[in-house]
């Protein structure tokens, strides 16, 4: 007769088997950061108690791409002043805010104990997800990712830098790369030597439509020496010219010939950048660089 195993048994077997991460599971409640800035009193109504308790609460909003919010200000945060400087805060000086706002304006109401913003955001047409945007870290990696772009034909690059990069490196490589387009462009058209030019005959000369098998060129007259040495009569001989000699390279007071200065090179001009480069915020170190390739 078979035995059979009941479940507290089989469960005293699995323990000692060494099973038991099979059947272990841990378990943990996580609390939303951001419902602290919610105001528990009224539905929809962000608190702030601090000054970056405001911007933060604005910042959230912009994330969101809410195009009205409402935010209770108590303590330090009460403040006309205090909403103003948040307000420009965020649009001007935070890279969320510069790149994805048009306009931020808010109203002030004071209240017993604190006082109620009501803030008002209107977006730039055109921005692309935050966090869709190509990440870089240095202005050769634009340079590449931007030649990409040309290549493609396509009308505007958008991208986020991770590391400090100033924006006088990034202005000079994009012009770089437009030099090296048009430097592109002006090889191509130039024309190959020898292209167009007449073919040589055998004999190292021109052919003509008259040259070909079968046709002879016209016999010179036989001079005699004599005839070539004497003038025909009532012509005098020439006087005889001095040979013209190559013009002598300046001597120094060692004897030793100066050397000729070659030349200076004139320099490649090329036409200005026609593509227009954004920088949000306008800062001197880029974050999000906005690069039209289309002429304005």
């Amino acid at each position: 007769m078979k035995q059979r195993l009941f479940p507290p048994l089989l469960a005293a077997c699995l323990l000692l088997s060494g099973c038991t991460s099979l059947l272990e599971r841990s378990y943990s409640v996580v609390e939303p950061y951001t419902d602290r800035y919610w105001d528990s009193s009224t539905k929809d109504t962000l608190r702030a108690e601090s000054y970056q308790d405001l911007v933060n609460s604005l910042l959230m909003l912009v994330e969101q791409r809410t195009e009205e919010g409402v935010i209770r200000c108590y303590e330090e945060a009460n403040s006309y002043q205090q909403a103003l400087d948040a307000q420009k805060e965020v649009r001007d000086e935070t890279t969320l805010g510069a790149y994805l706002l048009e306009r931020l304006t808010f109203s002030y109401e004071a209240g017993p104990s604190y006082g109620t913003l009501t803030y008002r955001m209107t977006y730039r047409e055109g921005t692309e997800d935050i966090g869709s945007i190509m990440t870089l870290s240095d202005s050769q990696s634009l340079v590449d990712l931007l030649r990409l772009t040309a290549r493609e034909e396509r009308e505007k690059l958008t991208a986020q830098f991770v590391y400090d990069t100033p924006r006088e490196a990034v202005i000079a490589a994009v012009e770089s790369l437009w030099q090296e387009l048009c430097a592109g462009e002006a090889e191509a058209e130039t024309p190959v030597e020898g292209a167009g030019e007449p073919a040589l005959s055998a004999g190292g000369g021109e052919e003509t439509a008259a040259d070909g098998p079968g046709t002879e060129s016209p016999a010179e007259e036989d001079v005699s020496p004599a005839e070539e040495a004497e003038p025909p009569a009532g012509e005098t001989e020439p006087a005889s010219q001095p040979p013209v000699l190559p013009e002598e390279a300046p001597v120094s007071a060692s004897g030793v010939p100066d050397p000729i200065d070659p030349l200076p090179e004139e320099p490649v001009s090329y036409p200005p950048c026609p593509w227009t480069i954004r920088f949000y915020p306008d800062k001197e170190m880029a974050a999000i660089v906005e690069i039209l390739l289309t002429a304005p």
